[in-house]
């Protein structure tokens, strides 16, 4: 029998092809069919009928996105509450604060980050000059924000190992960090990262 749950994880291919494996195919509705960036409200909507279409046997209906707007949200709360039968929930996405307090009470949540590979840097740091920074930032321009994260992680763990980064000097790693989750440009924030590992160790 399975309990409705949030499930954080931003692997969201792994935990489709478990789900199928384990409950098998019919047992399942994936709304929206492909994990999108935002669940929207007539997402929201598409649950509630699905819902309500009868079944016999136990159904799972999973929630798959990066973020999930407020007014979706509140619009499945009596949906989570007081499911009809034989319907069970799994909202995946990658972090439990996407969600407001109230869903976040409705439902128990497992955590279940993918461990991301390490980017390989192909820099020797201890080497770097303008040229090899200009070299490196060509072709990754436009990095998706998975690809440039990875890397920020990569610059930041290689940086530390021969520079003698000071408090502010690190939090700026982690603030880049935070910019790439909102889209920011690889290649400007590449060249920042860079620009500032080489000036340390000219030092």
């Amino acid at each position: 029998m399975f309990v409705s749950k949030i499930l954080i994880s931003d692997d969201f291919e792994g935990v489709r092809e478990e789900l199928v494996a384990k409950w098998g195919a019919n047992s399942l509705r994936f709304i929206p069919q492909k994990p999108a960036v935002d669940f929207l409200l007539e997402d929201a909507r598409a649950v509630e009928k699905e819902s309500y279409i009868a079944e016999a046997q136990e159904k799972i209906i999973v929630l798959m996105a990066q973020n999930f707007r407020n007014e979706a949200q509140n619009f499945l709360l009596k949906l989570l509450e007081e499911p009809p039968k034989n319907i069970k929930f799994l909202i995946v996405l990658p972090s439990k604060n996407l969600l407001l307090p109230t869903i976040k009470s409705r439902l128990i949540c497992e955590k279940r980050k993918k461990e991301r590979e390490k980017a390989p840097l192909n820099l020797e740091l201890e080497r770097l000059d303008l040229r090899a920074i200009f070299d490196f930032l060509k072709g990754r321009e436009n990095l998706d924000k998975n690809e440039l994260s990875r890397l920020i992680v990569a610059l930041g763990e290689a940086g530390v190992k021969i520079c003698d980064f000071d408090a502010q000097e690190l939090e700026f790693f982690y603030q880049a960090y935070e910019l790439c989750a909102l889209n920011t440009k690889s290649g400007p924030l590449l060249a920042t990262l860079l620009l500032n590992i080489h000036a340390k160790s000219l030092k």
